[in-house]
């Protein structure tokens, strides 16, 4: 039986996820489709620009993505609550940003300050939006609605063009969010689409590489879009760059990388076991289910779900050194 949503995706307190979502038809998403030679690649670039459009709107922070043929992942940190410090004319313009119409249109700026204001007099409507801009349900309704239309519009048929339900896994330290992420930068390596970050399209990590600087090198690995709280993670940028490309390099180059020496440090400052590491990055996908994170961790999740057990338990065990 399902879990709830509600259940999955913590509405009160805030922490990272890994969201995935695909498409339901044979078509592809994006590429070439193999059976009519269609180039559908132009998606891909529909995908990943919505995805850092509304990192604008919503309370969230991307800290990767990839989009692949026929689905996308994104690694987000979620605060349900941060809406709820906002102002009332930030909320309504937020909201006007992520249902962009007519009213966007300069022609329409009278009937748009009009609007907001209306948004702004509504109590109930203002707390409705608070509500769905916190909501990481809302965020993939909006990414995934419009590309629908489009791609129903490009294929001149209609029905549904996703599947109903996004996959979210709840990510329960720094550790698993991190390694989520490598798994998720290096999805086009793994499905040898790519021998190198550079080659890479569409992904988070391309696109940190793009706008890099040796100052930005040095400092602390933040969001790629989005701001919430100005957070940042324990691992600098450059180490993290360093470890993505080394995985991916072992990946496609086996017993043939070598795992720079200073992040052996780095394994252990984040409970991680260096020697299976490279294991858990490429079997993520088949390995980990609804929460990732340490076994003490998993098990308070479960046991205020009123659960008992979970997949991945032992992928945990080889993946963290300690339990806690």
């Amino acid at each position: 039986m399902a879990i709830r949503r509600s259940e999955l995706i913590d509405p009160e307190n805030a922490g990272y996820y890994h969201l995935i979502s695909r498409c339901v038809r044979q078509a592809f998403l994006c590429g070439i489709d193999p059976d009519t030679n269609k180039d559908y690649d132009h998606r891909r670039q529909w995908i990943e620009d919505r995805i850092l459009e509304l990192a604008k709107y919503f309370a969230i922070e991307v800290y990767s993505y990839a989009v692949m043929n026929n689905h996308y992942h994104l690694v987000v940190y979620s605060d349900p609550k941060a809406p709820q410090s906002w102002s009332d004319l930030e909320v309504a313009e937020r909201w006007l940003n992520v249902f962009p119409g007519k009213l966007n249109n300069p022609k329409f700026k009278t009937q748009r300050e009009l609007r907001l204001q209306a948004i702004q007099k509504d109590s109930e409507l203002l707390a409705t939006y608070r509500e769905r801009l916190g909501s990481l349900s809302w965020l993939m309704r909006r990414i995934n609605e419009p590309l629908a239309k489009q791609a129903n519009k490009e294929d001149l048929c209609k029905g549904h063009f996703w599947e109903s339900r996004f996959r979210s896994q709840a990510l329960l330290d720094e550790a698993a969010a991190l390694t989520c992420m490598a798994y998720v930068d290096l999805n086009p390596v793994r499905a040898n689409m790519a021998k190198t970050l550079e080659d890479s399209l569409h992904t988070s990590i391309k696109k940190r590489l793009k706008k890099l600087t040796e100052d930005q090198l040095d400092s602390s690995l933040k969001a790629i879009a989005g701001q919430v709280k100005n957070r940042t993670m324990v691992m600098p940028l450059r180490d993290y760059i360093e470890l993505v490309e080394w995985t991916g390099q072992a990946i496609v180059y086996p017993d043939k990388a070598k795992l720079p020496s200073h992040l052996a440090s780095t394994f252990e400052h984040l409970n991680l076991r260096q020697e299976n590491w490279l294991s858990q990055v490429q079997t993520y996908g088949s390995s980990y289910y609804r929460f990732v994170g340490s076994i003490d961790k998993i098990k308070a999740k479960t046991k205020s779900l009123g659960q008992q057990w979970l997949k991945g338990l032992k992928q945990v065990q080889q993946l963290y050194l300690v339990d806690g």
